[in-house]
């Protein structure tokens, strides 16, 4: 499955994986995250103004585990992953910067499509703020009007991605930790359902063709031969 060196200059790092969805065609695939994200949007203000009026309040320490759990994804928590990856795998240095490749790629053009859309958050729905105001709000007026796609739920499911892609084992328990991320971005009224379905479907996408194509390969493949034998070995 791993080569410990390539005449090629692409180094392979791992076969991909049997996902649920491999033998779909991808026409289908494509279908199913539209409809998903239509019946998002179809039920964002509601389920908003519901999460408003009836809020899930966690008390005392069950409230620290659940903002913990929230953080699956994010910049501290992947960082710690990606690095016990890369100690506790055979192959662990190749499969942390496909890792770290994936999810940066994925939260860039997240946070990208936050500016350009320039979603106005939920909170503001009950001073009548709703919609898209574009790439002046988006990027000139800070996290306020940038609702949409969540970074929180496209940080959550890049990691899960990757992680499922190495350790398919392991799949179930990494996409419940990112949809329990999501789950709570919206109860706590800082994204809409089309938020955290749009993060989440762009994450997976981003992180498979990064991985698909082999792009981190390259990249070691590309770097300097000292370098390139440490990664390796």
């Amino acid at each position: 499955m791993f080569d410990s060196e390539s005449k090629d200059r692409n180094i392979p790092l791992c076969q991909p994986p049997v996902h649920f969805d491999s033998a779909w065609p991808r026409w289908s695939k494509l279908l199913v995250c539209i409809v998903l994200l239509a019946l998002a949007f179809v039920f964002d203000k509601s389920v908003a103004l519901l999460a408003y009026r009836h809020p899930i309040i966690f008390k005392s320490d069950i409230n620290l585990e659940m903002t913990m759990l929230m953080q699956w994804g994010q910049w501290t928590c992947s960082v710690l992953v990606i690095i016990a990856v890369a100690l506790l795998d055979r192959h662990g240095k190749r499969k942390a910067i496909a890792l770290a490749a994936g999810c940066l790629c994925a939260v860039a053009i997240c946070y990208l499509t936050k500016g350009l859309c320039g979603r106005a958050r939920p909170w503001l729905l009950q001073k009548g703020v709703y919609g898209f105001f574009g790439p002046a709000y988006g990027f000139l007026r800070g996290a306020t009007y940038q609702s949409f796609p969540s970074a929180h739920a496209s940080g959550a499911f890049a990691l899960a991605a990757g992680l499922s892609w190495f350790y398919p084992n392991g799949r179930a328990l990494f996409y419940f930790l990112a949809i329990d991320t999501a789950f709570q971005r919206v109860i706590r009224h800082a994204h809409y359902p089309a938020d955290v379905t749009a993060g989440a479907i762009m994450a997976v996408l981003v992180v498979r063709s990064v991985l698909w194509f082999n792009w981190p390969g390259r990249l070691i493949a590309a770097l300097p031969p000292p370098w390139r034998r440490w990664i390796m070995a």
